[in-house]
């Protein structure tokens, strides 16, 4: 497996000279298997800058799976500048931890009304699936994960990623 971390920073961005060895962006983390499938573990303000990347280097449809740990702001707040989310064909397994107050696309769709940014999530051109993960070991679109609930202040998962047995 290969990762590339495009944010490491906790709740609030601060991008500069003074973080450029460790990084300024919040958490998201890239990880491509073996197989060359791509998972995107938090979709903090690191998004921008992989979507970027995959946009230009990455061959379409582009397809990923997006774990998100939780849904504070510093690991959902990339997701509506993530660009291969508006790109017609692209598509996107989006998952997170169940017993929240309000389901995922919900939350995401919170972040993108129309008073706080421009294209609302039912405008997104990508096919976009969302799942609710409790703790246990699933296979999601060939990709074994394996999540545990962590100790955080909203209910949160830590993720493991391996082969898909057989």
């Amino acid at each position: 497996m290969r990762l590339r971390f495009w944010g490491t920073r906790g709740s609030i961005a601060t991008p500069g000279s003074s973080t450029l060895r460790y990084g300024g962006n919040t958490s998201c983390v890239e990880v491509t298997t073996e197989a060359g499938r791509r998972v995107i573990l938090d979709c903090g303000t690191g998004a921008r800058a992989l979507g970027g990347y995959l946009m230009a280097n990455v061959p379409r449809p582009t397809e990923a799976t997006i774990l998100l740990s939780h849904t504070h702001w510093d690991h959902i707040q990339g997701f509506p500048f993530f660009a291969p989310l508006f790109i017609p064909g692209n598509r996107f397994t989006v998952c997170g931890p169940q017993g929240a107050n309000t389901s995922l696309p919900e939350v995401l769709a919170g972040q993108m009304e129309f008073t706080y940014f421009p294209v609302e999530l039912s405008q997104l051109g990508a096919q976009i699936e969302y799942r609710d993960l409790n703790e246990g070991t699933q296979v999601i679109d060939g990709i074994r994960v394996t999540a545990q609930f962590l100790n955080h202040a909203a209910i949160a998962l830590g993720y493991r990623i391996g082969r898909r047995p057989g």
